[in-house]
């Protein structure tokens, strides 16, 4: 029992479980946004890509084990610390990809939601792992992989992942991780450095980087307006949380540009994903919940 426990610990730490659930949540909440009739049981979807997800972090481990035995931040996972093997990596990376990628293809709606996942894999650990190797702006194209979740779970749905609605959400996602990865680097440069990878703040110098993720800040609340408008929500009770969450973040975001510290950074970094969460739950509430809407 012991040795069950264990090892059930230690591939949730190799798949980066609180990251790869916050995504199956987008996938959910792409799947619950779709238009009625939903095709298939939403269980499915997100089955696939929580064990996607999973296949996709054990391989980053395995990928990334030099690295993190440099980092501070990073020292304390598996392959420092010597607890797991690359072959029992690569055993739970073929179980959880087989079982992700049968369940998108059989479960949840066939060749789109696998083709969409199996994307989302080889961009994060076939370009954008390799890619922060030797470009301090790895991020920007890695950016993309945010946006495939959602949009899986809409064609899992039936719906169609080029409607207004669904691009909308996606690319939010997708602009929102730079800055979230930004605020990151502010708070862990000197673990980058150690490690050896492209650090932006030594090529921009970290007042000019801090004032590009002010901007992208305000670009990710952009998104999120959008996201009302196409959702016909954009008069909307919901709509009103949202700029009044968009406010704060603004003025979180000001005091990001007059304090150079890192707790400012980290409270920057909490408020944007807060805010991300916020967001999309005034969408979802939104939807199922269409009364208050303002007629002008």
């Amino acid at each position: 029992m012991e040795s069950i426990k264990k090892w059930f610990g230690l591939i949730l730490e190799l798949g980066k479980a609180r990251i790869t659930v916050s995504v199956t949540v987008t996938t959910a909440i792409g799947y619950f946004l779709a238009p009625e009739p939903w095709e298939n049981s939403a269980i499915w979807p997100i089955l696939g890509i929580l064990f996607i997800g999973f296949a996709s972090a054990s391989l980053n481990h395995l990928q990334d084990r030099k690295i993190d035995i440099k980092m501070h931040r990073t020292r304390n996972r598996p392959f420092p610390e010597g607890r797991v093997t690359a072959f029992q990596t690569l055993v739970i990376i073929f179980i959880f990809s087989l079982l992700g990628c049968g369940i998108l293809y059989f479960l949840s709606g066939g060749k789109k939601p696998l083709i969409l996942g199996l994307s989302a894999f080889f961009w994060y650990n076939g370009i954008y792992t390799n890619l922060k190797r030797i470009s301090s702006i790895a991020v920007v194209p890695g950016a993309l992989i945010g946006g495939i979740p959602p949009a899986l779970g809409w064609a899992s749905a039936g719906g169609n992942i080029l409607d207004p609605f669904i691009v909308s959400i996606s690319s939010m996602l997708i602009i929102w991780q730079v800055p979230h990865f930004w605020l990151l680097l502010f708070m862990y440069s000197d673990d980058y450095d150690r490690a050896g990878l492209p650090n932006l703040i030594h090529n921009m110098g970290e007042k000019s980087l801090r004032v590009l993720t002010f901007f992208t800040i305000l670009l990710t609340i952009f998104g999120a307006i959008w996201i009302f408008y196409e959702g016909e929500l954009f008069l909307h009770w919901s709509f009103f949380l949202a700029i009044a969450a968009s406010i704060k973040l603004v003025l979180d975001s000001l005091d990001m540009m007059r304090f150079y510290k890192k707790p400012v950074y980290k409270k920057m970094f909490m408020s944007i994903n807060i805010y991300t969460l916020i967001v999309l739950s005034l969408v979802i509430a939104g939807r199922f919940i269409p009364y208050g809407k303002i007629s002008i």
